[in-house]
This record gives C-alpha cells, structure tokens and sequence, in this order.
C-alpha cells in the first residue's frame, strides 16, 4: 500500500502560494504584508479563473463567428496574462 504517495505529501506549503500565471511563487506573508504582491495574487488569480472559463466555452467549429470572437477574447485573456507576469517582475524583481 506504500507505493503511491499520500495526498498530503504532494500538497504545496501552505506557506507559499503558486501564480501560474506570473510563474512564480510568493510567500503568504510577503502577501500579506506588501500591498504590491498581494495586488499581483488578485491579478494571477483574476487572470487564471478568466483563462480557465474562456477555455471551457469553446463553441463548436462550424459556428465561424463564435470561434473568431472566442480566439479574440483568448488573444485579450494572453495579453492579460503577460502583464501578469510583467507585474510579478516588477514587483519580484526590483529592489524596492
């Protein structure tokens, strides 16, 4: 029975947060403490939600203008999620 890991061993800390869109991780209390990160956590989590709803609703292949506007809005929801990661860079990564 030992074989497979538990589910708990395979949980993140609960310490640290994941961002998949910045592609980072950021501590919980650099969260909350620093307005800034904690900005750039609603924004990732903002942008993975809106990612994860616009690929839910692919419409069908013969419905030409629904796949036009849903191909649009994925563009917008990329740009998004760049400024995302441009975010975390400025935040992260430059001396405060």
């Amino acid at each position: 029975m030992g074989a497979l890991p538990s589910r708990r061993s395979s949980r993140r800390s609960p310490s640290v947060l994941h961002l998949p869109c910045a592609e980072r991780t950021v501590g919980v209390e650099a969260a909350l403490r620093l307005p800034d990160v904690m900005v750039l956590v609603v924004e990732d989590t903002c942008a993975v939600i809106a990612l994860r709803n616009w690929a839910r609703r692919e419409p069908p292949i013969w419905r030409r203008r629904a796949r036009r506007c849903w191909h649009a809005e994925g563009r917008r929801l990329r740009a998004e999620k760049a400024r995302v990661k441009d975010l975390a860079a400025r935040c992260l990564d430059e001396p405060a």
